[in-house]
């Protein structure tokens, strides 16, 4: 008898000790789960609030030019276009057999802002003309669109001076040449572009990094 009372409260206590250590595991697992679950939920919100996309500029010289995939667009009877096809050596020699490869296209001035949006946007072609043109165009890109999209290189080259031209031994020359130099040095010419060409300075030093804030998707909370 007493092992059989014995043996019978064994019994018992062993079952009720494994139905305890099921519900033990069963809670453990949906705790876990839980926790899971709502620490990949903060990650998301986290991420989505605090996420920053950094933006490629990756042409900056004319060797960067050279060595990318990129087409070329040069305006048409040009000084730049006759520089690069005429040139003998060097890097502007180089930019000038882009040409035998089918990677530089010459244009008109009047194809620029059409090219822009058509080609340039898409970011497998690029243009090279006088920064004051290419300012104003982004300029007028950024008033209809309300974006800096474009940008210019770092590296500058081919110099110009505008001139006035004039008969050739006539006096007015040299006292033209004395005010024009007069305002270019005192910054005029660039004071009046920026007075009549709207956002004229908007993307003229954009920024390489963009911080974002984009809604929580289910993939943030795949647990």
């Amino acid at each position: 008898m007493k092992s059989n009372v014995f043996g019978s409260q064994t019994a018992t206590d062993v079952n009720e000790s494994g139905e305890w250590w099921w519900r033990e595991r069963v809670l453990v697992g949906v705790w876990m789960l839980a926790t899971l679950v709502l620490t990949r939920s903060y990650a998301g919100n986290l991420v989505s609030l605090l996420a920053v996309r950094f933006i490629p500029m990756p042409i900056q010289s004319l060797r960067d030019v050279v060595d990318n995939s990129v087409t070329l667009l040069l305006q048409r009877a040009s000084v730049h276009s006759d520089a690069f096809l005429g040139a003998e050596q060097g890097i502007m020699r180089e930019v000038g057999d882009l040409q035998k490869k089918g990677r530089l296209e010459t244009i008109h001035t009047t194809e620029f802002l059409s090219k822009l949006d058509m080609l340039i946007r898409q970011g497998h072609y690029i243009l090279i003309a006088e920064a004051t043109k290419i300012k104003r165009m982004m300029a007028h890109d950024f008033s209809g669109t309300g974006s800096c999209d474009f940008y210019m290189s770092r590296e500058e080259f081919l110099p110009m001076m505008f001139s006035s031209a004039g008969p050739m031994g006539t006096p007015l020359i040299p006292a033209l040449s004395r005010r024009f130099m007069l305002a270019a040095e005192a910054g005029l010419f660039n004071q009046f572009t920026k007075m009549y060409t709207p956002n004229y300075t908007s993307c003229l030093n954009p920024s390489t990094r963009l911080a974002l804030k984009t809604s929580l998707a289910i993939t943030n909370i795949w647990a």
